[in-house]
C-alpha cells in the first residue's frame, strides 16, 4: 500500500512540475512576443518623431525614450536628388526590456526612405505677400537683383527674382521703386496656391508644441556665431525694432519699427503697412490667408540677398519620408 501511495504522490508532483512548465513556457512565449510587438511599434514611431522634429542641421543620431523602449534613429544619406533635395535612409532600431530577464530585450529595426528638403523656400520673389494690392513708393523699395553679386558663398551671385508677387495688383511710385525680372507678377491662384507653391510646412511652424531654437525673444546675436541663422518664432502682433538674421516666423501679423533691420527669410500669417525698417533677404506673407489687410502701403527698403537667403533657407530644411517605404529590417 505505502509503495502505491508513493507513485501516487510522485505522480502528481511531476503533472505539477510538467504543468508549471508548460505554463511558465506558454506565459516567456507570449511575453515574448508582446515585448517584440512593442519594440516593432517603438521602433516605427521612433522614424516617424524624427521625420517630425527634424529642422535645420541633420543630426547623425538621436535617441527617444518612448514607451516601454528606447529607439536610436540614424540617419545617412543616399544620394543628392537635385540641388535643393537629397534622398536619405533612416533607420530606427527600438529595444524593450522585460524586467523579468534584462539582459535578453526585444528588439526590433524599421528603416524608411525620405526626401531632405534641404532648402525648401523657392526664390520667387523679394517681397510676395498674400494681399490683393501692394504699393511700393514713398522712400520703400523693393529689389529681385542679388545685392551679393560675388560667388563667395552659397548661393552667392543669383539670378535676379522678381521684385513684387501681389493677389491682383502691384504699383510703384517713381518708376525705381521695384526692381527684378519681371519686376513684379500677381499670383492668380490666390493665397493658397502661394502657399502651396513656396513649399512651407506653416501649420507645423506655427504649431507652439514644435520646437524652434527661440520662442517669443530674440537671441543675443553677439554670442551666437557669424554663420548662425537662427529660427525664432512669435506669437500673435510683432512690433518690433529687432536688429538680427536668420528665419523670423510671426504667426500673427508683422509690424515693423523704423529700426527693425533683417538678414534672411520672414514668414508672417499677415502683414501690416511696412513703412518702416529694412529687409536683406525676402518677406513671404499672408500665409494665415488671405492677408487681413487688403491692401499694403510699402514703404520699407526690401533687398534679395542670396547669401542671407541661402543660410536662413538651411534653417528651415526638414525630412519628408516617401510613400510606402518604411519597412521592418531582419
Amino acid at each position: 500500500m505505502l509503495p502505491f501511495v508513493v507513485f501516487v504522490l510522485f505522480a502528481v508532483s511531476m503533472a505539477g512540475v510538467t504543468g508549471y512548465m508548460v505554463v511558465s513556457s506558454e506565459f516567456a512565449l507570449a511575453k515574448g512576443n508582446s515585448d517584440g510587438a512593442e519594440a516593432l511599434t517603438v521602433a516605427r514611431a521612433g522614424i516617424e518623431r524624427f521625420v517630425a522634429e527634424q529642422l535645420g542641421t541633420m543630426p547623425d543620431t538621436v535617441s527617444y525614450a518612448l514607451s516601454d523602449g528606447v529607439a536610436v534613429v540614424t540617419a545617412r544619406k543616399v544620394l543628392s536628388q537635385d540641388s535643393l533635395s537629397d534622398l536619405y535612409y533612416v533607420k530606427s532600431e527600438a529595444t524593450v526590456t522585460d524586467r523579468l530577464a534584462p539582459d535578453v530585450p526585444a528588439r526590433r529595426i524599421v528603416g524608411a526612405y525620405a526626401t531632405h528638403r534641404r532648402r525648401p523656400i523657392p526664390h520667387y520673389a523679394t517681397v510676395m505677400i498674400g494681399a490683393d494690392r501692394i504699393d511700393v513708393g514713398n522712400g520703400g523699395a523693393a529689389h529681385g537683383r542679388d545685392y551679393h553679386n560675388l560667388p563667395d558663398c552659397s548661393g552667392g551671385g543669383a539670378s535676379r527674382i522678381t521684385g513684387v508677387i501681389a493677389r491682383a495688383t502691384v504699383t510703384e511710385g517713381d518708376g525705381n521703386d521695384i526692381q527684378g525680372s519681371p519686376q513684379w507678377e500677381t499670383w492668380s491662384g490666390g493665397w493658397s496656391a502661394m502657399l502651396d507653391s513656396i513649399r512651407v510646412r506653416w501649420d507645423v511652424l506655427t504649431d507652439p508644441h514644435f520646437p524652434v531654437e527661440f520662442e517669443n525673444t530674440m537671441p543675443n546675436f553677439a554670442t551666437l556665431p557669424s554663420d548662425s541663422f537662427p529660427v525664432i518664432r512669435y506669437t500673435g502682433w510683432m512690433g518690433t525694432g529687432a536688429v538680427g538674421r536668420g528665419v523670423l516666423i510671426v504667426d500673427g501679423v508683422f509690424d515693423p519699427w523704423s529700426s527693425f533691420s533683417w538678414d534672411g527669410i520672414i514668414l508672417a500669417g499677415h502683414v501690416d503697412d511696412i513703412v518702416q525698417g529694412e529687409i536683406d533677404g525676402i518677406l513671404v506673407g499672408g500665409l494665415n490667408g488671405p492677408n487681413m489687410y487688403s491692401t499694403i502701403d510699402f514703404r520699407t527698403d526690401a533687398n534679395y540677398h542670396s547669401c542671407f537667403v541661402y543660410a536662413a533657407n538651411e534653417s528651415l530644411s526638414y525630412l519628408e519620408l516617401m510613400p510606402n517605404t518604411i519597412h521592418e529590417v531582419f
